[in-house]
C-alpha cells in the first residue's frame, strides 16, 4: 500500500486543522423527515486522525448522525460545523448495500466516484487518463488490480464493499463516514474491510467514523467510541471495556 493517497495541497490541509476540530457538532437535533427528532441534542467534536466507532441498538439514530455529518440531512436545529479552512473538509460515504452499478466494471464504478468533478457531459466519451491511472492505483491499495474489468456483479460482497471504498478514495477525502460497512459481510471478510479502513486511517491520516455493531471489533479498530441512546450521546470514551460500559449505560441491555 502506498505511504500516502493525499495531493500535496490535502496534506497541507490534514496539518492545518491538526489543532483544531474538523468538525463541530452542537446540540443537534435531526431526523429523516419525522416531527420528532431522531438525535436530541447531540454534541461532540472530531479531530483529524481519530478513528470514531458509532454504536447503539437499532434506532438509536447511528445512521441519522451519520447522514448529518455527510450533510444529507439538514438539522432541525443546532449545527454541525466543519471546518472551512483552505477549501473546506472533503467528506465521502460508505453504505451497508454498496450502491454500485451492477452491469458496470470495477474500474468503471470505481471512476464514479469523480463524478462530481465534470459536468454530466463531460464523461460521455470517458474519462480521463489521469482518473483512470488514479482509479487503477485505488483499486491496487484495496487488494483488486486483477479484476478492475470484471462487472461488479460478478463479485463477493466483501469484494464489491472494496470497490465502494475505491469510489469514494476517488474524491481525495479527508474524511470517510462508514455506515454499517461490513453488517452484511461474514466475520473473516468484515475484519478484511475493517483492516483496510484501518490501514486508511493509521498509514494515510484518513479520519474515519464508522457505525458498528461488534463490540469486539470497535475494541480492536477504533481509537474513540460514541455510544448513542434514544438519540443522545450515552458515552463518549476510548474504545476499551465496551461490554462494561453498555451494560452501564444502557441499563444491562445489550446492543
Amino acid at each position: 500500500m502506498p505511504h500516502t493517497l493525499k495531493q500535496p495541497h490535502e496534506t497541507a490541509l490534514l496539518e492545518a486543522v491538526t489543532s483544531a476540530p474538523l468538525v463541530e457538532v452542537e446540540q443537534l437535533h435531526a431526523s429523516y423527515g419525522a416531527a420528532s427528532p431522531v438525535l436530541r441534542d447531540v454534541s461532540f467534536s472530531v479531530r483529524a486522525g481519530e478513528f470514531i466507532a458509532v454504536i447503539g441498538r437499532s434506532g438509536a439514530g447511528k445512521s441519522t448522525l451519520l447522514h448529518s455529518l455527510a450533510g444529507m440531512i439538514e438539522p432541525q436545529s443546532g449545527a454541525v460545523r466543519w471546518q472551512s479552512s483552505n477549501g473546506g473538509v472533503s467528506r465521502a460515504m460508505l453504505f451497508q448495500q454498496y450502491r454500485l452499478v451492477p452491469q458496470l466494471s470495477v474500474l468503471k464504478n470505481t471512476l464514479c466516484g469523480g463524478l462530481r468533478n465534470y459536468k454530466w457531459w463531460e464523461t460521455l466519451w470517458g474519462f480521463p487518463d489521469a482518473d483512470e491511472q488514479r482509479a487503477e492505483q485505488l483499486l491496487g491499495v484495496v487488494g483488486l488490480r486483477d479484476k478492475i474489468r470484471r462487472k461488479v456483479s460478478r463479485l463477493s460482497g466483501g469484494e464489491q464493499q472494496r470497490v465502494a471504498i475505491a469510489r469514494a478514495l476517488m474524491q481525495s477525502p479527508d474524511v470517510l463516514l462508514a455506515d454499517e460497512p461490513v453488517a452484511a459481510l461474514d466475520t473473516e471478510t468484515a475484519n478484511e474491510v475493517m483492516l483496510l479502513l484501518q490501514s486508511l486511517n493509521q498509514n494515510n491520516g484518513m479520519t474515519v467514523i464508522c457505525s458498528l455493531h461488534d463490540l469486539e471489533m470497535v475494541e480492536r479498530f477504533a481509537t474513540r467510541v460514541l455510544l448513542l441512546d434514544g438519540g443522545r450521546v450515552a458515552h463518549d470514551g476510548v474504545a476499551r471495556d465496551l461490554q462494561r460500559v453498555v451494560r452501564e449505560k444502557l441499563s444491562w441491555k445489550t446492543l
